[in-house]
């Protein structure tokens, strides 16, 4: 239940993140942005890092193009974990070729966010055909494979064992940010696969793989119905919620849910426009949840595309005193921001792969 008995001691302001002057606000919130919370004022910026001793690291970068996962090379490779817990697994692929079997994972529903190539999923339900910036999701069971045409492929694959659905932001209705029939849905087709005499079904089960052979092709089919069946959705036509007052928490944002972690799409928009209000996210604790942010493009920003970070939760984050300053000298009234990228927000802590650790420690 939401408490509405708060208290305040010293110099603050009325309204968060509006009219700080020489104050600096930090905050601190249990839940993500929805539990308990606490605004901390310092007249000095406070993630000015000097040095840290122990295993707990502000924030990691990891370049993804540096990234050679296995189905890199082998048509029969795999993605790149990266960052995983119980709820959720984040990983890299790079697939060059296409699927040389129909594959059906039983760990979980398949999230994949296209940064570089185009092909096709070949599913039982038919084929989506992928861009830059779609994402795909494959819902745990269902019959796919990916088929990648010729160029550079790059991927986030998002895992998880929940089934992963569409947040729904009931303040703005049922279509924005996303209208439903955005969504686009698989088409059924002669995919003119050749005849064998078998088929091979390559089956993952509590991270094992089996291969079924068939007599008959399992993505094959003349039809469908229900209610489970994979969709694709481009990140360009998500209709950013914001606000030319204030700046509005990334929970806003929310594209994707599930058990333990959600997904966030950030998408160029109108930056506040205020000039009494802090339009760089704040300065803030996330006691409870983890983060961490793929970055599709970022125009006129340093923010390299395919770099992935991550945020510890607990740990302080968003911009130091440099780059708030240099900001704010060029901020001028409707500004946009040009961040297109995904986030994916974990309730427990991410373990950091071996593979990241070794990009974000160069």
């Amino acid at each position: 239940m939401r408490s509405w008995i708060h208290h305040a001691r010293g110099r603050h302001v009325r309204q968060a993140r509006v009219g700080l002057g020489d104050l600096r606000e930090e905050h601190i919130s249990r839940q993500g942005f929805f539990g308990p919370v606490a605004m901390i004022y310092r007249e000095h910026g406070p993630n000015e890092i000097v040095r840290v001793d122990g295993p707990l690291v502000p924030r990691r970068v990891a370049d993804t193009t540096r990234v050679e996962p296995s189905d890199q090379f082998d048509p029969r490779g795999e993605p790149e974990p990266m960052l995983s817990n119980a709820d959720v697994s984040v990983a890299i692929s790079r697939r060059a070729a296409a699927m040389p079997y129909a594959f059906r994972n039983l760990d979980g529903d398949l999230l994949y966010f296209v940064h570089k190539g185009t092909g096709m999923f070949a599913t039982e339900f038919g084929r989506l055909d992928y861009e830059p910036g779609d994402y795909v999701l494959i819902p745990k069971g269902i019959t796919f494979s990916l088929m990648p045409e010729k160029g550079e492929s790059h991927m986030l694959v998002v895992e998880s064992p929940a089934p992963l659905s569409l947040t729904e932001h009931h303040q703005t209705g049922r279509h924005m940010p996303v209208d439903p029939t955005i969504l686009v849905l698989p088409e059924l087709c002669d995919y003119g696969f050749p005849q064998r005499e078998e088929h091979e079904l390559r089956v993952r089960h509590r991270g094992i793989h089996s291969s079924i052979y068939y007599r008959n092709n399992p993505l094959v089919s003349v039809g469908w119905k229900g209610d489970l069946f994979p969709f694709k959705l481009n990140i360009r036509d998500i209709i950013p919620i914001s606000s030319d007052r204030i700046h509005v928490a990334p929970s806003a944002w929310c594209t994707f849910q599930a058990s333990g972690f959600v997904v966030i799409s950030f998408v160029p928009q109108i930056a506040v426009a205020d000039p009494n209000a802090e339009e760089l996210p704040s300065y803030h604790r996330n006691v409870d949840n983890d983060e961490s942010v793929f970055v599709h493009h970022d125009e006129g920003s340093s923010r390299k595309p395919a770099t992935l970070s991550h945020v510890p939760q607990g740990i302080l984050h968003g911009a130091d005193e440099a780059a708030r300053a240099a900001f704010q000298k060029r901020r001028v009234p409707g500004m946009r921001r040009t961040l297109c990228g995904v986030s994916v927000d974990s309730d427990r802590p991410l373990i950091v792969s071996p593979t990241f650790e070794w990009l974000s420690g160069e």
